[in-house]
């Protein structure tokens, strides 16, 4: 008579060892969803929900069965998934849509995260604030997974479920006017005094996620200053919104004037996401005017891939900041123009100082026309 193999196999209980191996490697939860599996998500009783599937079936008719496995590799933690019970019976009735190579691949992607995130020391977590003004779908970047992906590839972890909305109770779409700017400012001023000190303490990292316009990123920077441990991230156009991308690209920030006519009446460009021209300056400050701008060889928006760049930028503008001061010992005032991303405008905003450097003019160009028009002043 015939030996049945797969019966054997299927007679066989899996270790307790390689169980409780299962177990922790997936954190206690489900490898597909991500679903906890020791708590009931409706009473919030404690109980054992997780199922050990197997990626190949024990018996020779099972899902995905795999005829050359011996048995020890059949119950073996690598063929082995922490499954709900909904994904179990799923993926074993549709094996068609789950083969092996995807399941293998969800189950090292999901143990990846969990060996990530638990690697991540204590020191490293964080408080996660946000602030979105005047853009179209703010949902579409603030969704709280798409931030703590970012966080977690940035080698942190939050402390809270849900980020610090310092856009709270404020209308996040107008249009905007000098008059609403400077309101908003105060706004911002009064949300980071609520938060700050109160919730957001000294010593805690602080994970920054802001699309504004940029006199009030400006602003969002000069009141976190450069005194607390500020993590500004990046919004990119492609891949996930907030997550650093592996590329290691560096940017040649060049800093020039283009015009010299005046000691007091200082302009400083910053064109890095868009080319600004001087006439454009003159239109506002008048022709006798001197002009200094911080730009690189091809100005655009999708430039900013690293810290390593928010850094090297700050190095540029700190010098053109000192060059300006050194260079006009009359001047009172700096206007400054900004076509930036808005990291850097955050960052520039953190750098300023108030007691040292001069006041700072931020423009914008608030109307449909080509134009500019003064906001807000930083420091002063």
């Amino acid at each position: 008579m015939e030996k049945n193999v797969s019966s054997e196999i299927k007679r066989t209980a899996i270790r307790e060892s390689v169980k409780l191996r299962l177990w922790g490697m997936a954190a206690g939860r489900c490898e597909i969803c991500n679903k906890l599996l020791y708590l009931d998500s409706h009473y919030g009783d404690d109980a054992n929900f997780a199922e050990n599937a197997h990626i190949h079936a024990v018996g020779k008719t099972g899902p995905r069965h795999d005829s050359e496995m011996t048995q020890d590799e059949i119950n073996c933690v690598e063929n082995l998934m922490l499954l709900c019970s909904e994904h179990h019976h799923l993926i074993d009735t549709k094996p068609e849509n789950y083969s092996s190579s995807f399941l293998i691949e969800q189950k090292l992607a999901h143990e990846e995260r969990v060996r990530r995130l638990t690697e991540i020391q204590d020191g490293n977590s964080c408080k996660m604030v946000t602030f979105f003004s005047n853009i179209d779908n703010a949902e579409i970047f603030s969704s709280n997974s798409i931030l703590k992906r970012a966080v977690v590839k940035a080698n942190m972890y939050p402390k809270q479920d849900d980020p610090i909305e310092l856009h709270s109770g404020m209308v996040t779409k107008y249009r905007p006017s000098k008059d609403l700017m400077q309101e908003k400012a105060r706004d911002l001023e009064e949300q980071i005094k609520l938060y700050f000190g109160n919730i957001v303490k000294k010593e805690d990292i602080v994970a920054i996620f802001a699309l504004a316009p940029q006199p009030l990123l400006f602003k969002l920077g000069s009141l976190l200053c450069d005194q607390l441990n500020v993590r500004v991230f990046q919004c990119h156009r492609e891949g996930d919104k907030w997550t650093w991308p592996d590329d290691c690209l560096t940017v040649n920030f060049q800093t020039f004037q283009s015009k010299s006519a005046s000691d007091t009446n200082i302009a400083m460009v910053i064109d890095l996401s868009a080319k600004i021209v001087d006439e454009r300056v003159e239109n506002v400050l008048g022709e006798n005017c001197s002009i200094y701008h911080l730009t690189i060889p091809e100005p655009n928006r999708g430039f900013v891939k690293s810290i390593e760049i928010q850094d090297d930028f700050i190095h540029s503008f700190r010098a053109l900041m000192e060059k300006i001061k050194n260079d006009n010992p009359k001047a009172q005032r700096i206007h400054l123009f900004p076509a930036m991303p808005a990291s850097l405008a955050i960052r520039a905003g953190m750098d300023i100082m108030p007691k040292v450097d001069l006041p700072v003019v931020v423009y914008d160009q608030l109307a449909q026309q080509n134009s500019f028009e003064e906001t807000i002043m930083i420091g002063g």
